[in-house]
């Protein structure tokens, strides 16, 4: 059970299932209908991300070998990629996408990718340093909220957009927490984030400005339909977030960040769904 443990984390479909459950959260804290295959189109989606990111990545810095030792080497990987793709296009087939949100996550996406292609041209975002972390967060908060709910940014009402910008706060703090793990082998990698640019006594600082501001959007909340005990769940979220990074300045192992970590996702997620099961069952 172990090596399957360890496969779901290495490639992605556990922080896969975490965009999904997230996705989830933003239609069940506007009381929105629930279309499966969106979700599942989601899930699918983060998949072939990231995977296709990991692939190149992998390339990128493992030059030295041949072309189809790396395919051997990264088989795995591609077979996911393939049946993300799979995935994707079958639930493509029952749904009717706003095309305007993907297309900008994509980009975004790409852009944050070019550090680690193979094509020397476009490192120029080695030196992108605070954009490239805001970038990552910016793109989970638009496939997390803006991809389920189908509409544009400019479409969006009150309590959508302190969604939004509640979700972009959280996933700032989650990609802080891995920047400052990747510090080290960054630098020497000539590759820049907000961890590599800012000292760590400021770090600690910006953290918890970002923390107080997220802790702040989510009380704000209780005057646009989302519920206390909702609220609630956002703030625990917030505070449990502020722990693990407390906890990650001393050298963590492999799980610890791809699974506590990026499990936070899923466990704000939980929280919110469980604060929205007892508010219909009372």
């Amino acid at each position: 059970m172990k090596w399957l443990f360890h496969f779901i984390l290495s490639h992605s479909i556990f922080i896969a299932f975490c965009a999904a459950a997230l996705s989830l959260q933003t239609l069940q804290l506007l009381s929105l209908p629930i279309n499966e295959y969106l979700l599942a189109f989601i899930f699918f989606a983060a998949l072939g991300g990231y995977n296709t990111y990991w692939i190149l990545s992998s390339y990128s810095f493992n030059r030295h070998i041949t072309f189809r030792s790396f395919l051997q080497k990264r088989s795995s990987s591609f077979l996911v990629l393939i049946a993300a793709i799979t995935g994707m296009g079958l639930c493509l087939v029952h749904l009717q996408l706003f095309m305007y949100n993907l297309m900008i996550a994509a980009l975004l996406l790409a852009v944050y990718s070019l550090p680690v292609t193979p094509f020397k041209r476009l490192h120029f975002m080695l030196q992108a340093g605070v954009l490239k972390t805001i970038i990552l967060a910016l793109t989970w908060t638009i496939i997390t909220t803006m991809v389920p709910l189908q509409i544009s940014i400019l479409s969006m009402g009150h309590t959508a957009l302190l969604i939004f910008i509640s979700r972009f706060l959280f996933m700032l703090m989650l990609c802080i927490i891995f920047d400052k793990r990747d510090a080290a082998v960054d630098k020497l990698r000539g590759l820049q984030s907000l961890a590599t640019e800012i000292k760590p006594v400021v770090l600690h600082y910006l953290i918890g400005l970002i923390f107080l501001v997220y802790i702040f959007i989510s009380y704000f909340m209780l005057a646009h339909q989302v519920s206390m005990p909702q609220v609630i769940a956002l703030i625990i979220t917030g505070m449990v977030t502020i722990f693990v990074y407390i906890n990650s300045l001393k050298k963590r192992g492999y799980f610890f960040y791809y699974f506590l970590v990026d499990g936070l996702m899923f466990l704000s997620a939980l929280l919110t769904g469980l604060a929205g099961w007892v508010i219909h069952n009372t």
